[in-house]
């Protein structure tokens, strides 16, 4: 039996490899990955990085990195 997962990703890129091309992330993960993704919709925003910033903690929530897309 095959399953569907439905994921919500953040991926912080501190060292700016997406930068030209944020599909391109869907399609490692998917080909490392052996799966099928459908429906993402792949959004980038820059922000200024340091080591203080909210979503540098292990203990940041999903609300801490959906303040950055309002």
């Amino acid at each position: 039996m095959a399953r569907i997962h439905k994921v919500e990703l953040y991926i912080v890129d501190i060292n700016d490899f997406y930068s030209e091309n944020t599909e391109r992330i869907v399609e490692e993960i998917s080909d490392r990955l052996n799966v099928s993704l459908k429906g993402f919709d792949t959004q980038c925003k820059e922000v200024d990085w340091d080591d203080d910033i909210d979503i540098n903690f292990t203990n940041a929530n999903l609300e801490t990195y959906r303040k950055y897309f309002e």
